[in-house]
């Protein structure tokens, strides 16, 4: 039976999660919401779902069985409450949440409607990494020593004022990556800088280095400032070095010219949606597999930036992880 997919919020990220559906058997598009009713009548009529008049329309409607929440960030937790109150399972973008507290309060939302919430952590459910993931817990590659994420893709200040500064933005990606990789880190160390804006006040570079249990050091970067057209390009990079071997997953393995968004000319960012929509249809949903990153997993990555936030108000001094169960 073919899932029901809608979408709440028809912005630029539909558009990747509209190419997951369509490459999804297992899944349907049911239809989507957007309080702009040509944004939505738009994607509807590109995916051949309905376009909702209202949330309420949305959430009476028999057709859909579950939610990508694609809605500003801000609105994340409440719009992802109001599905799982209407017995909706959802997919939801992140940031998840700003707090703990709220994520806590979506877990045990999930669990009194018996439905899914799950984090939309789309970069880790490429297959390049979760081969990765199963490589370092078999020891394939001995004791690991160092770890890199790298991230450099150019956003001028139009579209970087849609998404703000990189850390809470895109470094989100960078913390359960790492936690779905290595584990949690100790400590962290960070800066942050920018370069190129003109009027936004806030960064577009960060550089995370996370001191891990075991001293194995992770290095986590970002920019919006700059992308790379050198010969080995560090468009977005994970790379996992150990004392017997080591794994490298690179964007650039294909690239195609696709002006609709950043990241849409890399094959490799589009499979990492479909993947995870995948994984939430016929793995999380149907069979009741657990998220590769789940809630708990959200909260670790919310810990993560925190710190880096202190380290950063610290002049970059190394600050301790503060973790809280959900």
């Amino acid at each position: 039976m073919s899932l029901g997919m809608a979408f709440w919020g028809a912005g630029i990220v539909a558009g990747p999660h509209g190419h997951a559906v369509n490459a999804t058997p297992s899944v349907h598009f049911a239809g989507v919401y957007d309080p702009d009713g040509d944004r939505c009548k738009t994607v509807a009529n590109e995916l051949g779902g309905q376009a909702f008049d209202s949330p309420e329309a949305l959430l009476a409607s028999p057709d859909v069985d579950a939610v990508a929440v694609l809605s500003p960030n801000h609105t994340h937790v409440d719009v992802a409450l109001a599905c799982l109150a209407a017995g909706k399972h959802v997919l939801v973008e992140k940031p998840i949440a700003e707090t703990h507290e709220q994520l806590a309060a979506l877990d045990a939302a999930a669990r009194k409607a018996g439905c899914v919430c799950m984090p939309a952590h789309n970069y880790i459910y490429h297959p390049a990494v979760t081969r990765a993931q199963r490589l370092v817990e078999q020891g394939a590659f001995g004791q690991i020593a160092s770890m890199w994420i790298l991230y450099n893709i150019f956003h001028g200040e139009d579209l970087a004022q849609r998404y703000g500064g990189v850390l809470r933005e895109v470094c989100v990606h960078h913390a359960y990556s790492l936690v779905y990789l290595l584990g949690r880190p100790k400590t962290v160390s960070t800066v942050a800088s920018s370069v190129h804006y003109e009027k936004l006040t806030c960064e577009d570079m960060v550089s995370i280095t996370c001191r891990m249990p075991d001293d194995v050091l992770a290095n986590l970067w970002c920019s919006f400032a700059a992308s790379d057209p050198t010969s080995d390009p560090w468009t977005v990079v994970y790379k996992i070095l150990g004392s017997k071997g080591g794994v490298v997953h690179s964007w650039n393995g294909a690239v195609f010219d696709d002006t609709r968004g950043p990241g849409y000319g890399f094959p490799d960012y589009l499979d990492g949606f479909t993947e995870e929509l995948r994984f939430f249809a016929e793995d999380a949903i149907a069979k009741g597999t657990k998220p590769l990153s789940g809630l708990q997993e959200a909260a670790d990555a919310i810990a993560i930036i925190e710190a880096a936030e202190a380290s950063i108000a610290a002049g970059g001094r190394e600050t301790a992880v503060i973790y809280k169960n959900i």
